[in-house]
């Protein structure tokens, strides 16, 4: 497992490195070499439209020009969508490949990082007939986590306005959601209610979405329905259970407190207690309930 398998070879250089995401792997002496195994997959259903998106976000909201860039991709199935990165869609269909060329473990890792260098481990689940979200990330030095929350509508107001997103006539409604006012452009030409990240519950999927401090911004580049078998999946990890509340304590303390993160989960650095592992600012993008 990847999370597993990053902490055999943390050191204290690696560690401080993690937030650059540079780390690199390598056998420890006397190690036997292992060929790579891809991850377990737990198929929940079939993609029929796949919407990416770039996502822009700041995270320190003292140095709003400085953003961080991301390409998410919406998955639509019947029954559940999935929001997730789409360089580690890409990194799993590679880990496939090179399971089944049963290449050497390190060599297959150091390959994978590359791509995976600068993504967002957050996967967010809509399942429409249970009417939740569930939230799955791996948190660098946190560890595995995820909570399932009701799949809370946003009260959308309908304005008047209109643009084109990804050659698709949009029109305009505003919401107050999870602390933050956000602007969205929606298409009746694709009638989904859904869009990424946890937005939903207009009359036509959403392609474009900003929040007013323009500190997050979800806009789409690319619309496809796939012609072939597309599985929408999760990964078969140790992910624990947690309240959505304990879960963003724990995305504040890993960033602001990463050292007393790792010693919380009994984590040491040559067998001792991590200390000198700078914080990074922390803007979540809910600030209420």
């Amino acid at each position: 497992m990847k999370a597993k398998f990053i902490l055999l070879f943390i050191s204290f250089s690696a560690l401080q490195s993690i937030y650059a995401q540079t780390i690199t792997f390598d056998y420890a002496p006397g190690d036997a070499k292992r060929i790579y195994e891809a991850l377990k997959k737990n198929i929940l259903d079939t993609c029929q439209v796949a919407v990416q998106y770039q996502v822009t976000c700041v995270e320190d909201v003292k140095n709003p020009v400085k953003k961080t860039h991301n390409f998410m991709l919406l998955q639509i199935g019947k029954h559940i969508s999935k929001f997730s990165d789409y360089f580690m869609l890409k990194s799993d269909s590679l880990g496939e490949v090179y399971a089944q060329q049963k290449m050497d473990e390190i060599e297959a890792m150091n390959r994978l990082i590359i791509i995976e260098n600068g993504t967002s481990s957050t996967n967010i689940f809509k399942d429409y007939p249970a009417g939740k979200i569930s939230l799955y990330e791996y948190l660098q030095i946190g560890g595995n986590y995820y909570y399932i929350e009701d799949k809370t509508k946003p009260q959308w107001i309908l304005e008047p306005g209109d643009t084109i997103v990804c050659s698709y006539s949009c029109k305009k409604a505003t919401t107050s959601f999870r602390g933050r006012h956000y602007t969205a452009w929606y298409t009746e030409q694709i009638p989904i209610s859904d869009g990424p990240w946890k937005f939903w519950g207009l009359p036509g999927l959403i392609l474009k979405v900003t929040d007013d401090k323009n500190e997050y911004s979800f806009e789409g580049v690319a619309i496809t329905k796939p012609t072939y078998i597309n599985a929408i999946y999760l990964n078969i990890q140790d992910y624990f259970s947690i309240t959505k509340k304990r879960f963003y304590e724990n995305v504040k303390k890993a960033n602001e407190n990463p050292g007393a993160s790792l010693e919380s989960r009994g984590i040491t650095i040559d067998g001792k207690t991590p200390t000198g592992i700078k914080s990074r600012p922390y803007n979540p993008i809910e600030l209420s309930e």
